[in-house]
């Protein structure tokens, strides 16, 4: 089973993105709940971003195309800079779905305040710098947890306080903050140990791999089944 997992895990995880995107596409146009157009935009997103990535394992290969030996050879051989940009858009979205969610008025302040101190200094970091094809913000992955954590807890916060805490368990918004949450809680360590990734370490290497691998499977499996069971309750 483990080696099938990671034999497959490409192929499983960007079939699982595919279905999160379907499965909210559906929901929305079963629903005609626009507050999750973003959110879903966002799946699509994800998705199209990790098929483009692609591409640079694509030029490790040899062909004997001019086009092709002038993008190997240029600053866009890696794909850094398409990832930089996923992860500013990233922010972006969740912030503007969740401040869509929210009807604090403090709430949507705090949540507003955040997405544009974080668009400020990503635009200020790679103005000033050469980073933006070779690495990413400083300690970007924490800053992404610590971020979108705050959208959550937000979130949660209102939940509690409002009578839609009787109906918790038909929201898709419940199950999509339980999937966020806990995916950013539980791989940013390993991003931040992501240098022994490319030691001779085989064994963290497995691990980290099959780790990764199924968190993104619990992630995306609760959003499908947030965005199905809502509908199933609706119908």
């Amino acid at each position: 089973m483990k080696d099938f997992l990671l034999n497959n895990k490409a192929l499983i995880t960007k079939s699982l993105e595919l279905f999160a995107a379907i499965f909210g596409t559906i929901y929305l146009k079963n629903t005609k709940n626009y507050t999750f157009k973003i959110f879903v935009q966002y799946l699509w997103l994800t998705f199209v971003v990790e098929i483009l990535g692609y591409y640079s394992t694509i030029l490790l290969n040899n062909y004997d195309y001019d086009w092709y030996i002038q993008l190997k050879n240029s600053v866009f051989c890696g794909n850094r800079w398409l990832y930089n940009i996923y992860s500013f858009l990233s922010i972006g979205f969740l912030g503007v779905f969740y401040s869509g969610l929210l009807s604090t008025p403090i709430f949507k302040i705090i949540i507003r305040a955040v997405v544009i101190f974080y668009s400020v200094f990503s635009i200020a970091f790679y103005s000033f710098t050469d980073a933006f094809f070779v690495k990413t913000l400083p300690y970007d992955n924490i800053l992404a947890m610590v971020i979108v954590s705050i959208f959550i807890i937000l979130y949660f916060i209102e939940l509690i306080k409002s009578e839609s805490i009787l109906i918790y368990y038909k929201l898709p918004s419940f199950y999509i903050s339980v999937a966020l949450l806990l995916w950013y809680l539980c791989v940013t360590p390993l991003f931040i140990f992501d240098s022994y990734f490319y030691a001779i370490n085989e064994k963290f290497v497995e691990f980290r791999s099959l780790f990764l691998l199924i968190i993104n499977i619990f992630t995306y499996s609760c959003i499908i089944f947030g965005f199905w069971y809502s509908l199933y309750k609706k119908s």
